[in-house]
């Protein structure tokens, strides 16, 4: 298993930690790719109330209940009913003219209660405790394994997101107690709506900024239907080699989409999804100062395609067929500058030959096929079910021939030397049930999930139940529980032969809260949470490793290492936010999270996460000045990220990064402040329009602190022997940096 691939993919970054590292669901109902509020009036298509005295409108949508509350800063936040858990909406607008986040919709969902950043360069969504591979992603109700470029095996984070926010009508969170209508995760759901074509009238833009450059066009499609099309390219590898990561990342993606309603009563719809992507880091031999000694060779490919049919049988039920297809590839490549960390007395740095560490060639497909219904059997009572099947297809080639010398050891032999080879197609079927039952003030949610995995032959039931109570016209609450259950990812299932017999991990969720609409256009939303994970996967080599707290080795080689599902864990904390919108000319979000989250390894002893932040704040803003202009501002505040210190006397005296196992995330930074802003001026050219936009992220340049790193060329000649400090380093976050961009509409 891995030791924070992406450290060495951008910038000294952790990532997933097993690779090392309201509305009343009885009166309102959601259409199931979306799960959105009816009563929302965003520009989103939306499903219309299903009501047995009234046929159903022709452009209705097939629908799935959600029993939440719908959250948006910016959009009419007048009461709506409670539900067992809370769903935030943030719409294409609201992302692409933030600031502090390139526009990229990942970045965005950062600024909502609950979650946290990996670090500046990384758009991973961390959840209440959470890691990455715990979040399932939906685009127009297709799954998408990871929608993001510069990614690895085990994780759904990354750089920059694959789909554009042009291209998007809006997204919707979910951060714990979702229904069992959604595959299993543990952590979040966070479903992609992509824009719909506005009055049948043709939309073609080209836009350029810090991410890239591209296009987006969409068209009317025979009498009921339109076509999407979108692409964009990285441009910083044209002016750059290095943009501070030892490298240049590389990438293009496109997103298509066509829809079409061949009848009132049907409808038809096509995405298509796919980026492709590269890197190559090569630290400098030469600098001292440079932490990495690791050349890593990075490129990939990632598909999804579907196709779901949306059936109308009567006023009262509607069908959904899905079926989609995912595939992946990626090429790792890593050679170690300093084999062992030793230079040959003597020798010349630069003829230090480089010694091949580690190789990587994977293959992931992914063939699902889904079906979801919906039945109201009453004015008051309903029924949504459905079942699902997934065909894996699992081809790896991987070979860390020489293992690592250790940083979790003080014995300075190489350790862990594996290569595998699997190759095979295994399957993982679904069956799911929800009933909701409402009453005058009161609705009941109470629903189910079978999964059969057949890798280990694992079958499993989730069930969920929610509970909300409509107070008053503007004060609802909500109560809610839920189990999910996922299996750890197939690299880590594969890379040694106990690792086989790992259990899929569970996580039972408990949330309550209330929401309050003191006036129109205000909002607020308080909700306490907590999450117990059991088979947690484990160390069998270092009894106080678990995987969410593995140290962060900051620049060291891939690793796997063997594993079993005896760790577990918690997160729990208590999040308040606020959203309030003043005359269509100022919209402001605020909310601030009190979180506590601790994992146990192989000695059952609880230590802090990677993530365990005591106290997160966001502060956003947007303001309309005037028809042509726009700003935006954001602030973020963190307690310090716990960090794991070395073992001193082992460190120096082998001249590399040796953790000290017993004080495992015993220290923390200190914390983390940083404000961006973003302007945009918009010119007019009859019914054409050219936006041009400027701001700074970590506008005050502060120094924030990212983790410690040891530096081997500064102790090749003995400087550290002199004091441990000229071998140790502070790795900062992002300075201050510019955001620039332009879009012409035509």
């Amino acid at each position: 298993m891995r030791a924070y691939c992406i450290v060495l993919l951008f910038l000294l970054l952790p990532c997933y930690a097993p690779r090392l590292k309201c509305q009343n669901a009885g009166s309102q109902v959601s259409d199931p790719d979306t799960h959105t509020d009816v009563s929302d009036t965003s520009t989103r298509r939306h499903p219309e109330t299903l009501a047995s005295a009234a046929p159903l409108p022709q452009a209705v949508q097939p629908v799935r209940f959600q029993s939440s509350v719908v959250v948006s800063g910016y959009e009419d936040s007048s009461a709506k009913p409670g539900g067992a858990t809370t769903q935030y909406h943030a719409t294409s607008k609201e992302i692409e003219s933030s600031a502090g986040t390139y526009g990229d919709l990942s970045r965005y969902l950062q600024l909502f209660p609950g979650v946290v950043f990996n670090s500046d360069e990384s758009d991973d969504v961390l959840v209440r405790g959470g890691n990455p591979i715990e979040n399932l992603y939906l685009l127009d109700g297709i799954e998408v394994p990871n929608i993001n470029h510069i990614a690895t095996d085990a994780t759904t984070g990354g750089l920059v997101s694959m789909i554009d926010s042009s291209a998007i009508s809006n997204v919707e969170f979910l951060t714990g107690g979702y229904d069992a209508s959604y595959e299993d995760r543990l952590s979040s759901v966070i479903s992609i709506h992509s824009r719909e074509l506005s009055g049948r009238q043709p939309y073609d833009a080209v836009d350029a900024g810090f991410i890239g450059a591209g296009f987006i066009s969409e068209r009317p499609f025979l009498d009921n239907g339109s076509i999407l099309v979108t692409a964009h390219r990285s441009l910083l590898n044209l002016f750059t080699n290095n943009i501070g990561l030892s490298g240049v990342p590389i990438y293009t993606n496109a997103l298509s989409r066509a829809e079409w309603n061949p009848t009132a009563n049907d409808s038809l719809s096509i995405d298509s999804l796919t980026g492709i992507d590269s890197i190559r880091i090569t630290p400098d031999r030469d600098d001292p100062f440079e932490t990495n000694t690791i050349d890593t060779q990075y490129s990939g490919w990632r598909l999804t395609n579907g196709i779901r049919w949306r059936h109308m049988y009567s006023r009262d039920g509607f069908g959904v067929w899905t079926l989609s297809n995912s595939e992946q590839r990626l090429n790792i490549d890593q050679q170690d500058q300093l084999f062992d960390d030793t230079l040959s007395p003597g020798a010349n740095r630069d003829d230090n030959p480089l010694v091949p560490v580690y190789s990587e060639s994977t293959h992931d497909g992914m063939t699902n096929l889904r079906y979801d219904g919906y039945q109201r059997l009453a004015s008051d009572l309903a029924f949504a079910f459905g079942a699902s099947g997934h065909l894996y297809r699992i081809a790896y080639s991987v070979q860390q021939p020489y293992g690592e010398q250790s940083p979790l050891s003080t014995d300075p032999t190489r350790s862990d030397a594996t290569s595998f080879f699997p190759h095979f197609w295994t399957a993982e079927t679904g069956y799911y049930g929800q009933v909701t039952k409402t009453f005058r003030r009161w609705s009941l949610d109470a629903g189910g999930r079978f999964q059969q995995f057949s890798f280990g032959d694992h079958l499993t039931f989730t069930p969920r139940v929610g509970l909300s109570y409509q107070a008053s016209e503007r004060l609802a609450f909500h109560a809610g529980g839920a189990e999910y259950q996922q299996l750890p990812p197939f690299l880590e299932l594969t890379s040694y032969s106990q690792n086989r017999a790992l259990k899929p991990i569970k996580a039972s969720h408990f949330t309550a809260g209330a929401r309050w609409n003191p006036v129109r256009g205000m909002g607020v939303n308080l909700e306490l949470y907590q999450k117990e994970y059991t088979a947690y996967p484990v160390s069998t080599e270092y009894p106080s490793l678990s995987l969410a707290n593995m140290v962060d080795t900051l620049g060291q080689e891939f690793i796997w290492i063997p594993l079993v599902s005896m760790g577990k864990g918690y997160a729990q904390g208590i999040e308040l936010s606020t959203e309030m919108r003043w005359a269509d000319r100022l919209e402001l979000q605020a909310n601030a999270a009190m979180a506590l989250d601790k994992f146990a390894g192989l000695d059952g002893i609880y230590r802090r996460g990677n993530f365990d932040y005591p106290f997160v704040l966001n502060l956003a803003g947007q303001t309309a000045i005037s028809k042509r202009y726009a700003a935006s501002w954001r602030y973020e505040y963190t307690a310090g990220r716990p960090y794991t210190p070395f073992a001193e006397a082992a460190s120096v005296q082998q001249n590399r990064p040796v953790y000290d196992l017993n004080r495992m995330n015993a220290l923390r930074g200190p914390f983390y402040s940083r404000l961006d802003f973003k302007a945009s001026r918009m010119f007019l050219f009859g019914s054409r329009r050219l936006s041009l936009y400027g701001g700074l992220e970590n506008a005050m340049d502060r120094n924030n602190f990212l983790g410690i790193a040891w530096t081997p060329r500064r102790g090749d000649v003995g400087l550290c022997q002199k004091s441990i400090t000229y071998c140790i380093s502070d790795q900062d976050q992002m300075g201050i940096f510019p955001d620039l961009g332009a879009m012409f509409v035509f």
